[in-house]
């Protein structure tokens, strides 16, 4: 049996980084600081790994938890232990890279369209689809975000190869996946989606 932990330690680290990013980015909310513009564009880059991490619920299947007899779930312990790390892991990484798009997006308004606050949807759309083409570079391409800072012209050459009628579903798929999270988190908590 593959244990989990392995890929789990690296694409959760991967995914704290833009949440971690999307805290630090209110330091600096000035439309002229660079610093702002900087964590921005890694914030976008790294992004896409937050809401990643729920498609590692399919490794799920490599705990083989069904009895091979009658097709009952097992009770092992260990199965269940690895079955709530990642369960755990993948809700908390698209929680908080959620609530990591609202703040982001919420900046990213008051930065540039500070009388047209609608925008900030428009941003959290845009977000969502480029997040999930990041996501479908990573799971089916198996590129992380490092490759586009060691190896862009590589990089590049990959996603001009990529598009297809499969990758298009999966993104519209994804994006509408996360534009569902950011609303649940909207009605649930009330964090506003638009001021």
């Amino acid at each position: 049996m593959k244990l989990p932990y392995n890929f789990m330690a690296f694409n959760v680290f991967l995914a704290y980084v833009p949440i971690e990013l999307g805290f630090q980015l209110r330091h600096f909310a000035d439309r002229r600081s660079l610093a702002f513009w900087v964590l921005l564009i890694l914030w976008v880059v790294f992004y896409p790994n937050a809401p990643y991490v729920m498609t590692d619920l399919f490794h799920l299947a490599w705990l083989h938890p069904h009895t091979s007899i009658s097709g009952i779930l097992r009770s092992d312990p260990h199965t269940w232990l690895m079955f709530s790390l990642m369960v755990i892991s993948a809700f908390a990484c698209a929680l908080f890279g959620a609530i990591s798009l609202l703040q982001t997006s919420r900046l990213l308004t008051m930065m540039t369209t500070p009388r047209h606050l609608q925008w900030r949807l428009v941003w959290i759309s845009c977000c969502s689809f480029i997040s999930s083409v990041g996501i479908y570079i990573g799971r089916f391409l198996r590129l992380h975000s490092l490759y586009i800072l060691m190896t862009p012209g590589w990089f590049i050459k990959q996603l001009l190869r990529m598009w297809n009628a499969e990758m298009i579903q999966f993104v519209i798929i994804l994006t509408i996946t996360q534009l569902i999270l950011v609303y649940l988190i909207h009605v649930i908590a009330g964090y506003p989606v638009d001021d």
